[in-house]
């Protein structure tokens, strides 16, 4: 088998030889048959061939073929993700003239998690999509080109394909600007806890497959509980009723509550305690809840649960109520210890903004002329909270009338989760760094298609149980000294040799060299 090897010589020189494997039948072994063929050029990665000279005169030979090196190795991975979750031919059909250059934008911030605009430089020497270079001004003008039609088209796609039914986690993240001149960047509820306007980005992602099914741009002044009408008439128009949707205690209100039963929609919700149905639930489980009757174990957790089946404006509902001791306790020191660091920062006047809320919930202060400040504990609030709190949780459902597998798809949400820390920290999305609205749709629509991918590649490392001693990123890191060497003239590509870890990881994703 014919391969290139690299050499790098003590001055600084990479040479690069043609390397001939073949079976030595007097001793027994492999032996390799080495030809220096050029040297590779430092910036360019292009192989600067051996000049052949003629013995008559001397002179270099005209017909030196040209050779050209591309990383090749972490696009093995991405085209596996790309066929086998569908997204070649869905974007194929939705993208006609651009799923190429879409998938090559994806390919980049999969693997390098960077700024687009470095893309260019990237495409020149990475296998891709594309096939070719692609300039910097043409990434601007496709971003403009992903329009919400074409965008709406791809999701109603991509959710009949595969993913229309089972249980579906659905959250909201804030994503920072600087930019003034987007319409949706408003000032509001930071979820980051930074102090800049921003974004906010709902996102749906499948339990069963945990890849990310679809998302919608929202204003940054919109909370929680005001986005479920107009997501769940979205999801109508993309064909998708037959999904149960799975949400946290933010999206709890009457309102949504009454939305998703209007809409025929299955769901799960948590309560908050702020609301009376879950306070009332657990005053009437608090007697008896540890009896055996209403054990259950799920995953390495064991608890009690119990299930009332009741009415919700005339509609069949059950509220499902659990009590975890060993939570319980972790809560309890963790609240107590809050409530001692904020009430340090009272009586020293070093309150901080985020803590607002909890001061005035379980603090009473007294700012007096002459004795100065006087900060006392509201001991009712603490009560009620430890009592109605503290290793409690109360989740209202539509369908699931089984305590133990609400449970267990509720705590499915943290895929959605995975997928924001993701974006913003491996997909560069941390700052959105655009200046109009028709760009922002469009780099946002490429970070979704690049989260799929990562997200298939880490699905795979998780079932092989990769993911306790390696990430991602360093997968991709191994795999880009994996090169291919293309001679002009002729059709035969060769391929370097691969890495005990390369072999390793092209074993776990099964793809062919």
């Amino acid at each position: 088998m014919a391969s290139y090897v690299y050499v790098k010589n003590p001055n600084g020189t990479t040479y690069v030889y043609e390397n001939e494997s073949y079976w030595d039948k007097t001793e027994q072994k492999t032996k390799h048959h080495r030809k220096c063929v050029g040297k590779l050029h430092p910036e360019t990665n292009v192989i600067i061939p051996t000049r052949k000279k003629s013995v008559a005169t001397n002179k270099a030979d005209p017909q030196t073929e040209h050779c050209r090196v591309s990383t090749i190795g972490p696009a093995l991975l991405l085209d596996k993700a790309a066929r086998e979750t569908g997204l070649v031919k869905i974007l194929r059909s939705s993208f006609p003239e651009d799923w190429e250059r879409i998938l090559t934008c994806a390919y980049y911030l999969a693997s390098e998690g960077n700024a687009l605009c470095h893309v260019e430089q990237w495409s020149a020497y990475n296998q891709h999509p594309y096939q070719s270079k692609l300039a910097d001004q043409r990434v601007s003008e496709l971003l403009s080109r992903i329009t919400s039609s074409l965008q709406q088209d791809f999701f109603g796609k991509w959710i009949a394909a595969k993913h229309n039914k089972g249980y579906f986690a659905l959250d909201i993240t804030s994503i920072s600007s600087y930019s003034e001149f987007i319409d949706y960047i408003r000032w509001g509820y930071n979820r980051d806890g930074e102090d800049l306007p921003h974004v906010n980005l709902l996102m749906l992602t499948s339990e069963e497959s945990h890849l990310p099914i679809y998302y919608r741009i929202l204003s940054g002044s919109i909370k929680d509980v005001s986005t479920i009408d107009e997501s769940l008439a979205n999801l109508k128009l993309l064909g998708s009723r037959s999904v149960h949707l799975v949400m946290d205690k933010g999206f709890f209100s009457e309102a949504n509550i009454n939305a998703l039963y209007n809409s025929h929609y299955r769901f799960s919700v948590g309560i908050p305690f702020t609301a009376s149905i879950a306070t009332n639930a657990v005053e009437e489980n608090r007697t008896g809840m540890d009896s055996h009757k209403n054990f259950i174990s799920i995953g390495e957790d064991d608890l009690y649960a119990v299930t009332k089946c009741t009415k919700w404006n005339g509609h069949r509902c059950y509220i499902h109520t659990y009590y975890d001791s060993l939570k319980a306790e972790l809560e309890h020191k963790k609240f107590t210890h809050k409530l001692l660091q904020c009430y340090d920062e009272l009586v020293n006047c070093k309150e901080k903004s985020e803590n607002q809320a909890f001061y005035n919930n379980y603090f009473i202060v007294k700012d007096l002329p002459k004795r100065g400040r006087k900060v006392e504990y509201n001991e009712g609030a603490i009560s009620k909270h430890k009592q109605n709190s503290i290793g409690w949780f109360v989740m209202i459902s539509n369908k699931t009338k089984d305590a133990a597998e609400a449970l267990r798809a509720y705590r499915q949400k943290d895929a959605v989760e995975k997928g924001f820390d993701d974006l913003k920290n491996d997909l560069d999305m941390k700052r959105l760094r655009i200046h109009s609205n028709a760009t922002m749709e469009g780099r946002i629509f490429i970070q979704f298609i690049a989260l799929i991918l990562t997200t298939y590649l880490k699905n795979v490392m998780e079932e092989h149980g990769w993911t306790r001693n390696h990430n991602l990123q360093e997968i991709f890191s191994e795999m880009k000294s994996l090169k291919q060497v293309s001679i002009e003239g002729k059709r035969k590509k060769l391929v370097t040799t691969p890495t005990k870890r390369q072999r390793e990881i092209i074993e776990l994703y099964q793809v062919t060299v």
